[in-house]
């Protein structure tokens, strides 16, 4: 039976010049290839159709009616900017949470760090600047048992339920989650596992949410243009060293297989509680 996965996609950044310029004009349409390249893959019969929004510029859906997934990309700016545009952002994400049970949501990186910050902020999540500084190239993530488990128990790939519990990364952030103690999030929540550098290296709650820390989306060519672009002003012994930890293997190809599973996940349209703007909480939803 055929089916087909409409994305929302919240461009919260533009790829670097060299990026723009002979791959993608938006990270969601790097984000849409890799998925449909993945179905292409593993599940033929499922088709993959996005829309991007810059959500920078106010631009969002004037309504959700015609998708089944919103994705959060990554973004040069922190969440805990005081930029209007983030904290629209912020509210637009409880909105879709609580208010629209049905839509699916995935962040990447800054992606992955606002939907933490907005969802869980009540369960003392919070967005910092990390004090062991950068986290950049190819790093290795070690998967929790319990995200690991299920995987085995949800998704549906081959590719997945053979996976050792380590999975291989592009990185550039400077930012890390911090959630004081694990115990404290709702018991569908898990995280999905760390690296040396980072505790929190993303979140899932099944059928409904799921963060990425590191860029499945970016393979060698966009992490180091993008570090070269950001990276000019470091001395160049330093940038090339960093790019030698970019040049290495990693683990894309089953990273895109995990965000197509999760997709294709049964909706379990779960959500801590239902928040309304008669309450204060949210802002309308925005349009236009």
């Amino acid at each position: 039976m055929s089916q087909t996965i409409r994305i929302c996609m919240l461009n919260a950044d533009i790829p670097v010049p060299n990026v723009f310029a002979q791959r993608a004009p938006t990270y969601g349409r790097i984000f849409h290839g890799l998925i449909r390249d993945a179905a292409l893959r593993v599940a033929p019969n499922v088709t993959i159709q996005s829309v991007d929004y810059d959500v920078r510029s106010g631009e969002y859906p004037a309504g959700l009616d015609e998708f089944d997934s919103i994705a959060v990309t990554g973004s040069a700016s922190s969440t805990y900017d005081d930029l209007e545009w983030i904290r629209r952002l912020d509210q637009y994400l409880l909105d879709v949470y609580f208010n629209h049970p049905r839509i699916k949501m995935f962040g990447s990186c800054f992606g992955h760090q606002l939907i933490c910050q907005s969802l869980l902020r009540e369960y003392g999540a919070r967005v910092e600047s990390d004090p062991n500084g950068w986290e950049l190239g190819v790093q290795e993530v070690t998967l929790k048992k319990r995200f690991h488990d299920a995987m085995n128990l949800h998704w549906r790939f081959d590719r997945l339920k053979d996976m050792p519990e380590k999975m291989r990364l592009q990185f550039v952030h400077h930012d890390h989650v911090v959630i004081p103690s694990l115990n404290t999030l709702p018991n569908s929540w898990m995280t999905l596992g760390y690296t040396k550098h980072c505790a929190i290296q993303g979140v899932y709650q099944p059928g409904r949410v799921l963060t990425f820390q590191g860029h499945f989306e970016f393979d060698k060519f966009v992490n180091s243009e993008t570090i070269k672009f950001f990276f000019a002003p470091w001395k160049k012994e330093e940038v090339e060293r960093i790019l030698e930890t970019v040049d290495a293997d990693d683990d894309s190809l089953a990273a895109a297989e995990i965000v197509l599973s999760f997709l294709l996940e049964k909706n379990t349209g779960s959500s801590a509680a239902s928040y309304s703007i008669a309450d204060g909480l949210l802002t309308p939803p925005l349009s236009g």
